[in-house]
Order: C-alpha cells, then structure tokens, then sequence
C-alpha cells in the first residue's frame, strides 16, 4: 500500500510539472515562433503601397495573442489580428517620409471600433493625403462610420452590389426593469447628478427627459463631425447631406455613385488592377506594407535613449487590484507609472485613457498617482473613444488634457447600487438566510433583507461625500475659479470632446499623436520621440487565455454576449458591499 501511494504521488507531482513546463514553454515557443514570422517579411521595395485593412476590433496597442482564434485564418499574420491603433497610426505618419511608399490602399471591412478612434485614424489618413501621396478606398459597402472613415481618401471605390447606409445616428439602450419585476428582485438607487443614467436601465423603461437630452446632444455632435467631411468629399453642403439622410435617398451603390458619394463602382480585383497600374505596372504583383511592419523597420517605438516618452495605456472599467487586458486595476497602473517614473531616461509620461470608469475609490487612487507624478515631470492624458466619469476622475490630475472631438468624456457624477433579493428567493426559489452579528447594522448592504432608513441615509451620504470630492478634484485638476461652475457642467452628463473643451474639461483637440507631441514639448524629447510602452507584455499565458475568452464569443450569438453584458454588469454588484461608482453607461451605442 506504501509503495501505491508513493507511486500516486509520483505521478501526481510529475503531471504537475510537465503541466507547468507546458504553461512555461508553449506560451514562450509562441512568441519565439511569431517573431521568427515577422522578421521573415518581405523587404520593403520601391514602388510599394502602405496597405491599411481596417477589418475587426480596434485595441489601443499591440499585445501578444491579439488575435481570433477561431476566425480560421492564419493567426500571426497582421490582417488575422486586432488592429492596433497606436502602432498604425505611427506606421502611417512614417509613411509619409519613405519615398518607397508611393500612397495608401484603404481597405475597409466589418469592424468594431468607437467614433473616436476612427476620428483619430481618419485624421492620421487625411494627413498622410496631404503629404501628396495618393489614398484609394474600397469597401464591399459603407455605414455612416466607415464611409466617414473612407472620406479621408482621394477616391472612394464600391462594390456595384453594395450599399450605403446614409441615414444618421442614434443611440439605443437596454432596459432592465420589466426583468427584475418578474424576477421579484428590486433595485436599491444611491446616486448624485440628474443626468447620471448609468442606474436609468434599473429603475426605469424609457430614457429620462435628461438623459434623452444629453444622449441628443452628444450624437448632434458627432454627425456635425461626420457630416463636414461627407459633404466636403461630396462637394455637398450639410443641409443637402441631411436631407439625403433624412428621406433615405442614398442606399444603393449606385445611388451613392450617382450622387458623388463615392468615385466609381468597383470590384476589389479591379481596384487592384488600378493600383498596379499607378505604381508596378500591369501584370506585376502590388507590393502591400502593413503599417506595424514600416513601424517595425522604423525602429522609433521602444528605442533605447536617454531621453523618451513613455505611454501608460488604461483601457476598460477602473477596478481595484492588478487589472487585465480589459481593465484598468488601480495597482496595476500605479506600478505602471510608478515604474515609467522611475526611469530617468523618461522624461514625460502619456497616458493614454479609454474607459467608462467604475470603482470611484479606485479612480481617486490612481488621479492621485498621476498627480503626484505630474510634479515631477509632465504627465499628459490621451482619450480614446470614452474618457467619462472615473476615466475623467483620474485625468484630472495630468497638467494636460487631449480629446477627440468624437470622444465621449464628462459624466462627472456617483452613483451606488445593491439590490433586495429576498422576495426573489424565498417566494421563487425557496431559500432562506439568515445571520448572527455584533452590532445592528454589521450586515448592512445584505440584499435579503429590507434595508432600513438609517443605512440608507449612511449609503446616500457617502456617495453624496465622493461626488463632492469628484468636483473638488476636477476644479483643483482643471483650475476652475469656483466649485458652482464645476456643479454646471457636471450633475453626471456626458459630453463629446468637442463640447469638453468648450467648457475647459480638456485642454486640446486631437489624438494620441498630438498628446505625443505635446509631452515631447513639456519634457524636451528630441525626434523622433523614442517610446517605451506599459504595461510591457511579459505575462504571455494570462494573456493567451484572455484572448482565448475573447475569441470564444464568436461561438456564441452576438444577443447572447449583449443581453449578459447587460445583465451581468449589474447582478455582479449582488455581492459587494455599499460603495460609491464613477461609472457610465456600459451600453451606450451609436449607431
């Protein structure tokens, strides 16, 4: 019997390691394999198109394992993988000065992206444009996104099949609750500031007068944008565009050729036929560049130099502890600029913020790191396409502020929320609870019995004190003259990046490039701005796995993932304790 045991355990301890060392060197024999793939692309040649395929999910910058994992094709090839907004837009701006490449081939298919980063990539096209060199643009067909994005090309080239929607914007959102009141389940409201609708899908069916208003005006904002640059490609005033939209008159690829929408009705191989005869010459094979692979040959990003910018990337819900792919933890940042910080040859810190905020303790955490910083050498936020409530909160200490016009910023405002589940389990599922305590209220926040008016006093003061200081700390950050402006322009509204800097919450409009520059000015980085990116991608297994659950999604209908997005972002606070949110609406979508 000795000796079985001893033999189990053998085998236990051995299937342990040899699952450690597959966790260790798969991962490592990955990374190993896509680096040997991408040092193997072709040279760069004369005559040679930056080809830009704007196809699936935007990601701020580049990570291992950015790619679909059931998508079919071949995982390490760039067109297989998220497009990376940072090191394209860089490739881009390279482009310009490298005589080899002679224009642009603007590939456009489905993808998922914010208006703010195709502002960004918009803006990065049309100005690789002006440098002279020739941009052509196909898609199969256009919504008013991508066709906005198409509008930085010279020429805009359609399949005579496809069509184009043209019938402007709007913003829909879930309402959760008819749902709860079957389900017996009654949400407990904490919140500060009308316009704070992040709790609307909770309590209400409809949107509220101010939140209708809000959402209205941001979208107004957004189309003006668009709008601009489809009439100037169009050669069309806005009142015509809107017109156009306004009865459904352009639909069809030939109703958009017929009106000036787009240059020509063309298949993809015939717009490749036209590209070959502008720069190799018929019967010759184009000579596409990715942009990561001119980035990569450039050699600017991640230099070693004695002076360089670091880039701090915060993306999704603001939590506390290490974060992930898709969250911003307020240790895991603080590490991350701490350690930027630290590094003498860094001498000012952008951070780049895409996020609807979340944990409000957290959001002060990490303004107070950036303030702190911001003392020493300059710290320069970025927004992405949503910088709003705890994502504004934690901007607030940088010295300067950069937004796209199409960002989604503001929402200065707190709310709390818990619910009462008793009626939902005892009279459905008949569960009962029950709990022993040291004092009256040690169990406050347990969502099985009714709350009394006491904790709900406490609960509502102390958001009501996390919204006070959210105003202190955004009329500190942003030099307001008195805490009644900052009350103006807060109360939990939304506002485009336009509007933003109208009302001085941000500073410049413009992207990450911009920001870029800006920090180069602030701490004397010479060109061509040497960057060194956080966090560094030194966790490839954690990393593989998230983008194994991400990849998992397109298994599944799309409902399925959005009505549990809706669902879940609520019923996970079940078990949290009171506690104040700076945080958004997660379903906010324009469309």
């Amino acid at each position: 019997m000795k000796n079985f045991f001893k033999s189990v355990a053998t085998t236990v301890f051995g299937v342990f390691i040899a699952l450690l060392l597959f966790a260790l060197i798969v991962p490592a024999a990955v990374i190993t394999f896509t680096h040997l793939v991408q040092s193997r692309e072709t040279a760069i040649e004369e005559k040679s198109i930056l080809h830009v395929k704007v196809k699936g999910p935007f990601v701020e910058y580049s990570r291992p394992f950015d790619f679909d994992i059931f998508s079919g094709g071949a995982p390490f090839s760039q067109d297989n993988r998220a497009l990376p907004l940072f090191e394209t837009i860089a490739g881009i701006d390279a482009a310009k000065e490298d005589k080899r490449i002679q224009g642009m081939y603007l590939e456009i298919r489905n993808f998922e992206a914010g208006w703010a980063g195709v502002t960004e990539l918009h803006n990065a096209i049309k100005a690789f444009a002006e440098s002279g060199k020739f941009v052509y643009a196909y898609a199969d067909s256009f919504d008013e996104k991508s066709y906005y994005l198409a509008t930085a090309a010279e020429k805009i080239y359609m399949a005579p099949a496809g069509e184009l929607e043209m019938n402007g914007l709007s913003v829909s959102s879930t309402f959760l609750k008819g749902l709860l009141a079957k389900l017996d389940v009654e949400p407990r409201i904490f919140r500060v500031g009308k316009f704070k609708a992040a709790v609307e899908p909770l309590i209400a069916n409809k949107m509220s007068d101010a939140n209708r208003l809000q959402n209205k005006t941001l979208i107004d904002d957004i189309w003006g944008i668009a709008r601009k640059e489809i009439s100037r490609f169009a050669g069309e005033k806005p009142d015509s565009i809107d017109e156009a939209a306004g009865d459904l008159r352009i639909r069809s690829a030939e109703d958009a050729a017929d009106n000036g929408y787009i240059t020509e009705l063309a298949y993809e191989d015939q717009v490749e036929e036209i590209l070959k005869e502008k720069t190799v010459g018929k019967g010759e094979d184009l000579r596409l560049v990715h942009p990561v692979q001119l980035l990569h040959e450039d050699g600017a990003v991640g230099d070693d130099a004695n002076k360089k910018i670091a880039i701090v990337f915060a993306e999704g819900e603001i939590t506390s502890g290490a974060g992930s792919r898709d969250s911003v933890g307020s240790e895991g940042i603080v590490e991350d600029l701490q350690e930027a910080a630290e590094d003498e040859d860094v001498k000012a810190i952008v951070v780049r913020v895409n996020s609807p905020g979340g944990d409000a303790l957290a959001s002060d955490i990490i303004w107070r790191k950036i303030k702190k910083i911001d003392e020493t050498i300059p710290v320069i936020v970025s927004f992405g396409d949503v910088a709003a409530s705890g994502g504004y909160y934690m901007s607030a200490g940088a010295r300067y502020i950069v937004a796209e016009p199409t960002t989604i910023t503001g929402s200065i405002g707190v709310f709390g929320v818990m619910f009462d589940t008793e009626k939902f389990f005892r009279g459905k599922l008949g569960v009962e609870f029950d709990q022993v305590g040291t004092h009256p209220f040690a169990d406050i926040g347990n969502f099985n019995r009714e709350m009394t008016e006491l904790e709900k006093k406490v609960i509502q003061e102390s958001v009501t004190r996390v919204y006070g200081r959210f105003l202190t700390v955004v009329r500190e950050g942003r030099e307001f003259k008195d805490q009644a402006k900052v009350e103006e322009l807060a109360e939990g509204r939304i506002w485009s990046g336009l509007r933003a800097k109208e009302l001085g919450l941000v500073d410049e409009l413009g992207g990450l490039s911009l920001a870029i520059e800006k920090a180069a000015q602030l701490g004397s980085v010479p060109k061509p701005y040497p960057i060194e990116v956080f966090p560094r991608n030194d966790d490839p297994l954690s990393i593989l796995l998230e983008r194994f659950a991400v990849s998992a999604r397109v298994m599944l209908p799309e409902w399925v993932f959005k009505l549990g997005a809706h669902v879940g972002q609520y019923a996970k606070t079940l078990d949290v304790k009171p506690g104040a949110y700076a945080r958004m609406l997660y379903d906010l979508e324009i469309h």
